[in-house]
């Protein structure tokens, strides 16, 4: 699969070497003249009310507010409660929108797309190690996240579940999502040999159809069943 340049809002950004696109990490969109601490002091807040609330329950009106601006600053730095959260909590890229591009493909494609997107992302020098370090964060019993697991639930398995039709939607995408957790954990956290020297290529071949099985007889849902933040309606 190709890597297709999506430019930033202002088209200031491009791909990246490695392809990983460079839009999907995590930049601001600039500071406005007057107020160069504004960024920093949004993201101070925003991060103790995630570790303080979790990604699910902080809104982006209440970072504002305790930030004292506007909530419409927060949009104009981060463009989402998603940006804002992968910033806050120094996440390298957004995962949300990279698995959005694969999902804009037709089924059939999912299982190597994503598999291929999740790969390039966790095998890039300058975002796979910050990623390791944040899975790793996250499972220690004692540490406190800001409800990195919500995130994942509501950015990767929600937006997901949303684009499946059907009872068996969130079924089909928990299978999915841990067939690829499984590859993550066998090369990049578990370190298995064998799986650590495999190209990522052989390891598309190999784990794919674990993938696919859990999308075999799948429908899509219609656009107007999905909710704003990646849930479906139905």
């Amino acid at each position: 699969m190709g890597v297709t340049s999506f430019g930033s809002r202002d088209g200031s950004y491009g791909p990246v070497a490695g392809g990983v696109d460079s839009t999907l990490m995590n930049k601001s969109r600039g500071r406005r003249v007057g107020h160069p601490d504004t960024r920093a002091q949004i993201l101070a807040v925003a991060r103790t009310r995630f570790l303080a609330g979790g990604y699910a329950h902080t809104s982006m009106r209440s970072i504002a507010a305790d930030a004292g601006v506007d909530v419409a600053l927060l949009s104009y730095h981060f463009a989402s409660k998603q940006g804002l959260f992968t910033a806050a909590m120094a996440i390298p890229v957004r995962p949300g929108e990279l698995l959005d591009r694969v999902l804009d493909t037709p089924v059939e494609q999912w299982p190597e797309g994503i598999l291929r997107t999740v790969l390039r992302v966790w095998d890039d020098p300058r975002t796979g190690p910050a990623l390791v370090q944040t899975v790793v964060a996250g499972a220690t019993q004692d540490s406190r996240t800001g409800g990195f697991d919500e995130f994942l639930e509501t950015e990767l398995l929600g937006r997901l579940t949303a684009r499946l039709a059907g009872r068996d939607a969130e079924a089909r995408a928990l299978g999915v999502l841990l067939a690829i957790a499984g590859v993550l954990a066998t090369r990049y956290l578990v370190r298995v040999p064998s799986v650590v020297a495999a190209s990522s290529e052989s390891l598309v071949r190999i784990a794919a159809p674990s993938i696919a099985v859990h999308l075999r007889g799948a429908r899509l849902a219609r656009p107007a069943a999905r909710a704003i933040d990646g849930r479906s309606r139905r």
